[in-house]
């Protein structure tokens, strides 16, 4: 008998081979860049420039890992200027 190691992780693929969170961000993108392209009265290629915004920012959180990416620059942002006393603080470090 095999034993599946705990770090593969799953996850459903629901529609088009994509992933619920991946679907939550395609719906919450497409009607502003659909907005942006049909409904806003400008040029074209004002209406085209403007609606890559919401598609790159889609692809990015859907393909990408976006939100993780921005998690952990928020998290070094935070902490890039701690000094060793502040860091063992953070941590809750006890010394011997």
């Amino acid at each position: 008998m095999y034993e599946i190691p705990q770090q593969l992780e799953y996850k459903e693929k629901i529609v088009f081979g994509l992933t619920f969170g991946q679907l939550f961000y395609a719906m919450l993108f497409f009607p502003l860049a659909f907005y942006l392209f049909f409904k806003l009265n400008a040029r074209l290629e004002i209406r085209v420039f403007l609606t890559f915004i919401p598609v790159l920012l889609a692809t990015g959180f859907m393909f990408f890992d976006l939100a993780d990416k921005i998690k952990d620059g928020v998290g070094w942002f935070r902490l890039r200027k701690l000094k060793g006393n502040e860091i063992d603080e953070f941590f809750d470090i006890k010394k011997r």
